[in-house]
């Protein structure tokens, strides 16, 4: 999308250029706005000629230039002109040609590499100093927050707020009561109810056609806060999926390197090789497990909320069969704990930064500020989730009630720089669903930091996740015995590197103040 004549961009990259690599993808209560009247201004003239700011980010789904009714209405109520330019495809490719051609946006998307290298190379505004400008960040924002930001303690870029973990396991009620079965409690439970499942004939229709558990894949080094098939199975044995980074005992660790890696990973085997797991539980591909769900083919699935409850699945798996009952699936309890599967506390939905040169242009860079802090606020905010208030909301006390025309806000999480109150987002768009949304973002999770640590120089990332999905993988099915699995770990630790990256993390980690 492009606003007012924006310049064509470069189509060559310049020679020379360093392209950079790309890594494996909290509510506070509200506090009173800086920019309690929509036409008060960075300078206190709202008379003024509007300051023009160059916005650039990752983006799809934008309206016609003259249909984005939210950017109208920002640039009335902050008296700016906003070029608000987004990209649907190589997004860090433009970019990077941009800074090359010194021709940097006054406010842009930048991906947890390109953070780290614009900063070492000195060209991002710290904004750290400039934070008691923009309070809504300060109260809106946590220290997790920030700290995705950060770069060597400063503060290069405003991150989004964290999205809320949304999986959990769904379990066919309707099933458990046709095996005489309560709902599982342990992971003895589950295994209980997995067999129950592939053996009784849940659906009593006199076939061998079920299975216990279906999903996608066991957990991916690759994928940030992806459900696997056997996240919450993993968690409840006390270790994130394969590839992380979590704490205990004040002391950071990589998941696949502890010793209940290889106790989870035993479990594991046991139910594929007994054959309560949908044998292509590796190779389902989208939505595919939830297809095979749907369609009764097993009766336990791990899944987002929003593709199990919203209205158009609930039609889908209700076609097919009407008595089919899903639930949510309380966190299991084994060895490691009661936890439904493990969250990147690091993650976040984008990161936007300044240019260190815009603090020459005061008038300029006070309004960035002030755009920044303002859609954080609560006034702020209510225009970039929900729109124009008396068109596409109304407030019914403190509450937020969509009108019929809510879906002309589809586009609007293009808006959302720093991201949004959550809980109250999803409960207010799935009104029919709020029960399941705080569910899922109530369940007990192992916190992981991934997101959070740099890769050091020298460390194929690729080449480690290769290795490791591959050797994980002949390990639950048995193509390889467990009896090798220290051995396994050494290698990826030194071949891989790994041990490098661990004492990364360490050191990130305990500067953020994770660890002492």
């Amino acid at each position: 999308m492009r606003k007012k004549g924006m310049a064509t961009l470069m189509s060559v990259v310049l020679t020379g250029m360093v392209m950079l690599a790309g890594c494996g993808s909290n509510n506070n209560n509200a506090t009173d706005e800086a920019s309690a009247k929509p036409e008060a201004t960075a300078t206190g003239n709202a008379s003024a000629k509007p300051v023009e700011i160059n916005f650039f980010a990752s983006g799809s789904g934008m309206p016609a230039e003259n249909e984005d009714f939210i950017l109208k209405e920002l640039d009335k109520r902050l008296n700016m002109d906003l070029n608000f330019n987004v990209v649907a495809t190589d997004y860090e490719q433009q970019l990077n040609v941009k800074i090359a051609g010194g021709s940097m946006p006054d406010l842009f998307a930048v991906s947890k590499p390109q953070l780290q290298t614009y900063a070492e190379q000195q060209l991002l505004l710290d904004l750290g100093p400039y934070l008691d400008q923009m309070p809504n960040v300060k109260e809106k924002l946590t220290e997790d927050d920030l700290n995705k930001g950060r770069i060597d303690a400063k503060l290069y870029a405003i991150p989004k707020r964290a999205y809320l973990p949304m999986s959990t396991y769904w379990i066919r009620k309707d099933w458990l009561d046709a095996v005489g079965m309560d709902v599982p409690a342990t992971v003895e439970d589950f295994k209980k109810a997995a067999e129950a499942f592939t053996k009784n004939d849940p659906d009593k229709n006199g076939k061998n056609d079920t299975y216990g558990i279906t999903g996608s894949g066991f957990g991916s080094p690759d994928a940030v806060n992806a459900p696997s098939t056997f996240d919450a199975v993993f968690a409840a044995f006390g270790v994130a999926t394969p590839g992380q980074f979590q704490i205990g005992d004040n002391e950071v660790k990589y998941s696949t390197a502890m010793p209940e890696m290889k106790e989870a990973l035993s479990y594991i085997h046991d139910l594929v090789s007994s054959g309560y797991v949908d044998p292509e539980f590796m190779t389902n591909k989208g939505l595919k497990h939830q297809e095979k769900a749907f369609m009764g083919q097993a009766g336990i699935v791990y899944l987002n909320w929003g593709e199990m409850v919203k209205d158009n699945y609930v039609e889908q798996y209700k076609a097919i069969n009407p008595n089919a009952e899903w639930i949510q699936l309380p966190a299991l309890t084994g060895p490691g704990g009661t936890y439904q599967g493990s969250f990147d506390i690091g993650s976040t939905g984008g990161r936007y930064a300044i240019p260190a040169t815009l603090k020459d242009e005061p008038d300029k860079l006070n309004k960035v500020l002030e755009y920044i802090n303002y859609i954080t606020g609560d006034e702020g905010s209510k225009l970039v989730m929900y729109g124009i208030e008396g068109e596409h909301y109304n407030m019914e006390g403190d509450k937020v009630v969509p009108t019929d025309r809510i879906s002309e806000t589809s586009y609007a999480f293009n808006h959302q720089l720093t991201g949004r109150d959550e809980l109250n987002y999803l409960k207010t768009k799935f009104d029919k669903q709020q029960s399941y949304v705080t569910f899922a973002a109530e369940e007990p999770r192992i916190n992981t930091f991934n997101e959070f640590i740099p890769i050091p120089d020298g460390i194929s990332i690729n080449d480690k996740n290769r290795y490791e999905t591959e050797e994980i993988t002949k390990f639950i099915y048995g193509q390889r015995s467990l009896d090798e699995y220290d051995s396994f770990v050494e290698k990826l630790m030194n071949d891989f590197k790994v041990t490098t990256y661990l004492e990364q993390a360490k050191s990130t980690l305990k500067e953020l103040g994770y660890v002492k």
